[in-house]
């Protein structure tokens, strides 16, 4: 095959992955909107709402289920069907329990073309606590069911979960980092504060949250300390410099005057 083969036949091959990819985008199911708060302490109550759009954009989906699932305890979903032409609310479902089954999806059983999921539970425990990747967990995904078993993600809302001793930890911990960036900015030596927070980060992980809080405070201590010494030093050399200059001056205008005087000397025994 010569070269302007490969190259037609490289552009077509561009050209219809593009369209695949185009394709894709076109037919799935849109979230239009959320209300998903990306904070929430464990075992407190949490709600949150997903609005979905372009309901039967795939010709291969005009008829569906829409599957959800949590992490949420205590769970309770509300459905809301809408036709958005008219503003009338077509069907309104409510289910228990972390996952459900919607069937009610149909372009030719009724006009619904928005579908308004909220899920209202308690939030859960944390399992792992990790300080480089906050804690999270899955508020709602939702899936797109056809009958026969495929079936297309459409959408997953997670959130960050915590309780009041970690979240505190993890706040000291922040400050702690952020001032030893100011400290290693100013050319202070931070060497001790980086290890003491390591070492409140590895509390953190192992749910010594006090402990930790301890020892990210102590290494907030030791890198002001470290950005105060590194200040001071800056301090005093300037302070030699300018005192060196100040030498350098003197000298400067005394061997002037040295000089000066040597020559009238010399002016006057000539004379």
């Amino acid at each position: 095959m010569n070269s302007s083969h490969s190259s037609k036949w490289a552009t077509l091959a561009v050209v219809a992955i593009l369209a695949l990819a185009a394709v894709g985008t076109a037919t799935a199911v849109q979230v239009t909107s959320d209300d998903v708060s990306s904070e929430a302490q464990v075992d407190e109550d949490y709600t949150a709402t997903v609005t979905l759009g372009e309901l039967y954009q795939n010709p291969d989906y005009t008829s569906w289920t829409l599957r959800g699932e949590t992490e949420l305890t205590d769970v309770t979903w509300t459905v809301t069907t809408t036709d958005t032409d008219t503003g009338n609310q077509i069907d309104r479902q409510s289910f228990d329990g972390q996952s459900f089954n919607y069937s009610n999806i149909d372009a030719e059983a009724n006009d619904a073309n928005q579908i308004t999921i909220e899920v209202t539970g308690t939030v859960p425990e944390v399992e792992n606590f990790t300080y480089a990747e906050e804690e999270t967990f899955v508020v709602a995904a939702l899936t797109q069911v056809r009958d026969g078993g495929t079936s297309n993600e459409i959408a997953t809302r997670e959130a960050h979960h915590y309780t009041e001793d970690s979240r505190a930890a993890r706040q000291t911990i922040a400050d702690a980092e952020a001032a030893i960036d100011e400290a290693a900015a100013a050319g202070g030596d931070t060497s001790t504060a980086e290890s003491s927070v390591e070492s409140a980060i590895s509390a953190y992980e192992g749910e010594n949250f006090e402990n930790a809080q301890t020892l990210a405070e102590r290494a907030q201590s030791e890198a002001e300390s470290a950005e105060q010494s590194a200040a001071s030093a800056q301090q005093r050399n300037q302070l030699l410099m300018y005192g060196g200059a100040a030498v350098l001056v003197l000298l400067l205008v005394g061997g002037g005057i040295y000089w000066y005087r040597q020559q009238q000397d010399d002016y006057s025994r000539l004379g």
